[in-house]
């Protein structure tokens, strides 16, 4: 797919990637509150999806060493291709991190990558997804379109890591930018970062979903190793469960 910077990526879906560029080029929604990037820094990109999010922040900021990380097959071969084929530096994986190491069963969903999950709701998501494109300007019939597969789901089993694993065996001496967007699960990748490891960590950036007090457990871990928290919700998403963290640590 051609991108409207010119640019080709490898993708699954062409609505979703157009969504996806939106967010993340267009809008810059990963370069707000402060976070910042400088030659030579690494990024963990969790939840990478076909790599949208590398691709945009290896083109901000030259000279960035990557670890994607997407538990989904298809969308993973994408992300691979992406990797390749405009040279961003790093590794891709293909596992889920989260607060313990082992197997997990993923929901898929064809037509909503992005959504895919451990926490699937295939009918809350699908109104959360009918209002997302309603106000993002889509008329009834593109939405209905878009939704209908919404409750076509695929499940898969795939590897789970800790993060702290991932440290220790790839000799990671920081983070300079943590970008966890899991679908319900960016409170279990935290809690996969062993105390020692927390300082290694400069910013974090998080989709966080508040359910059941998770956005408050999210802000108070970051606040108990050192950062300032601040938080964002997208116009169009006004009312629902899902938030923007943007975390920086003090004094960096």
């Amino acid at each position: 797919m051609k991108l409207p910077n010119g640019l080709t990526v490898s993708h699954v879906n062409a609505g979703e990637t157009a969504l996806l560029y939106r967010d993340i080029f267009v809008e810059r929604c990963y370069m707000q509150h402060a976070i910042s990037l400088n030659p030579g820094d690494t990024v963990l990109d969790v939840g990478a999806n076909i790599g949208m999010a590398s691709l945009f922040l290896h083109l901000e900021c030259q000279g960035l060493t990557f670890h994607a990380f997407e538990p989904a097959p298809i969308p993973y071969a994408a992300l691979q291709e992406n990797f390749s084929l405009h040279g961003i530096q790093g590794h891709t994986t293909p596992c889920a991190l989260s607060d313990h190491s082992g197997a997990a069963t993923l929901t898929y969903y064809p037509d909503s990558t992005s959504m895919s999950g451990f926490h699937a709701d295939p009918e809350a998501e699908s109104a959360l997804m009918r209002t997302f494109l309603t106000r993002s300007g889509l008329d009834d019939e593109d939405v209905d379109d878009m939704v209908s597969g919404r409750h076509a789901t695929q499940t898969v089993e795939c590897p789970v890591r800790t993060l702290s694993e991932v440290i220790a065996e790839r000799g990671i001496t920081s983070i300079d930018l943590l970008k966890i967007d899991v679908e319900k699960s960016e409170l279990e990748v935290l809690r996969g970062l062993a105390d020692e490891d927390w300082p290694k960590v400069r910013q974090v950036v998080a989709e966080v979903h508040d359910i059941d007090g998770a956005l408050e457990r999210f802000t108070s871990l970051l606040h108990k190793h050192g950062f300032a928290v601040a938080l964002e919700q997208d116009a169009l998403l006004d009312g629902t469960e899902i938030y923007e963290a943007f975390a920086v640590r003090k004094g960096a």
